[in-house]
C-alpha cells in the first residue's frame, strides 16, 4: 500500500499524517494565498510542494519537504516588477503548546498547532512569506534605477558628518536656561 497522496488536501491533521508517514506532492495556486497577494505583481502561477510527514527517531512529529515558486515582486528601488525564485527546504516540528517549542531539536523549526485541522495552504504560505526578502530589490547591476543612484564617496561622507556636527542643536537654548543644582 502506497503512502503517497496525489492531490493535496485543504485541511490536515498534521499529527495523524505524521503517524501515518504520508507523502504528498502537488501544486497550489498563488491566488489561494491571501496574505501573500498584496506583495505580488500578479497572483498567476503555482507553488510546487513536495511534503513528507513523519515521526523522527526522537518521537518528534514533523514535516519535511521542498517548496518551489517563481514570484513577481515590486523592486523597492525602481518600483518595477522583478522575478524572485524560491526553492526552499522545509523542516517543521509540530508542537501543541508554546512550552514545547524550546525542546524542538536542531534540524526543525517549531510549528505551533493551535487547533486541528490545519489548513495546509497556511503552512505553505507561512514558509513562502518567510522566504521573501525584507526589501525586494533587483541586483544593482540589473536595476533600471542604477543610473539614478550615487555611490557614497568618502569625501562626501566626511563633509556630511561635519555639516551634521555644525548644525545647531534645537535644545542648546535649554542648556542656557538650566540653573545649576545647589546642594545645602
Amino acid at each position: 500500500m502506497s503512502k503517497r497522496q496525489e492531490r493535496l488536501p485543504i485541511q490536515v491533521d498534521p499529527f495523524r499524517l505524521a503517524e501515518a508517514g504520508r507523502l504528498m506532492d502537488g501544486d497550489i495556486l498563488l491566488s489561494q494565498f491571501k496574505r501573500l497577494q498584496p506583495l505580488l505583481v500578479s497572483d498567476q502561477g503555482r507553488v510546487q510542494v513536495e511534503l513528507a510527514f513523519g515521526v523522527d527517531p526522537m518521537g518528534v512529529p514533523n514535516l519535511t519537504g521542498r517548496i518551489r515558486v517563481d514570484l513577481q515582486l515590486i523592486c523597492q528601488r525602481c518600483l518595477q516588477p522583478m522575478n524572485w525564485k524560491i526553492d526552499n527546504e522545509v523542516a517543521l516540528a509540530f508542537v501543541r503548546h508554546e512550552a514545547e517549542e524550546a525542546a524542538v531539536p536542531g534540524p526543525y523549526e517549531p510549528y505551533l498547532v493551535e487547533s486541528v485541522p490545519v489548513y495546509l495552504t497556511d503552512i505553505i504560505e507561512d514558509e513562502v512569506l518567510l522566504a521573501l526578502p525584507q526589501i525586494p530589490r533587483h541586483p544593482l547591476a540589473e536595476c533600471p534605477a542604477r543610473n539614478m543612484i550615487q555611490e557614497e564617496r568618502p569625501d562626501k561622507v566626511e563633509s556630511t558628518a561635519v555639516a551634521e556636527h555644525q548644525a545647531k542643536n534645537p535644545f542648546d537654548v535649554l542648556v542656557k536656561l538650566k540653573t545649576p543644582n545647589k546642594v545645602k
